[in-house]
């Protein structure tokens, strides 16, 4: 009986150490802190715009952290062929890049895409 209630136990103790790991995956915020500067550019080098604006910046760090977000465990380098840019977060002690799918307006980390939706780069007329 000693032996079962040990075993059920590590399952137990397992379920909620990946269940609180997947909670922790999709809601940690991945932009943390204030910036003073978004330049947005494309991976040519290009800068598509500047932001200046504090509470523009805010509101982008926001729903970077709060959007929906997609786990890419095994498809590896998978965006290799879109048209991406990179959304580059300053202030005068840290600089923090994080990529953007031009295309969708979504953005990437190693292991998430991340439903932001952006508009940066799409024709407006379209």
């Amino acid at each position: 009986m000693s032996r079962i209630k040990v075993i059920l136990s590590i399952v137990l103790m397992l379920v909620v150490l990946c269940t609180l790991t997947i909670y922790w995956a999709y809601h940690h915020k991945i932009i943390s802190g204030s910036y003073d500067t978004l330049t947005i550019s494309a991976m040519t080098g290009e800068e598509m715009a500047i932001i200046e604006d504090e509470n523009e910046i805010t509101r982008i760090v926001m729903e970077i952290n709060e959007s929906p977000r997609t786990f890419k465990y095994n498809t590896g380098l998978t965006y290799d062929y879109l048209p991406h840019g990179i959304l580059t977060f300053e202030n005068e002690n840290e600089k923090l890049q994080i990529s953007i799918l031009m295309n969708n307006g979504n953005t990437i980390t190693k292991y998430l895409q991340i439903h932001t939706d952006f508009n940066f780069g799409k024709d407006p007329n379209n």
